[in-house]
């Protein structure tokens, strides 16, 4: 397994409805963690680069409905 983490800046800050969007894709297989930022407007996720790419982890997180600004490497 190879772990990666990639930032996310979103474009709304977190609330109780964006973190049980972020609790589904966290059951996702191959999405290891996801942290939320102390600023509420920030992600940090790290997933198993043998099962998605970045573009796959941007994916899953836009098919969630979280309000993605701009991934940041």
């Amino acid at each position: 397994m190879t772990r990666i983490q990639l930032s996310f800046a979103l474009s709304a800050p977190l609330d109780e409805q964006l973190m049980n969007r972020i609790r589904d894709v966290y059951g996702t297989y191959g999405i290891l963690k996801i942290q939320a930022e102390s600023d509420g407007r920030n992600l940090m996720v790290e997933y198993d680069a043998t099962r998605f790419s970045a573009k796959d982890v941007e994916a899953a997180l836009a098919r969630a409905g979280l309000p993605l600004d701009q991934r940041s490497i």
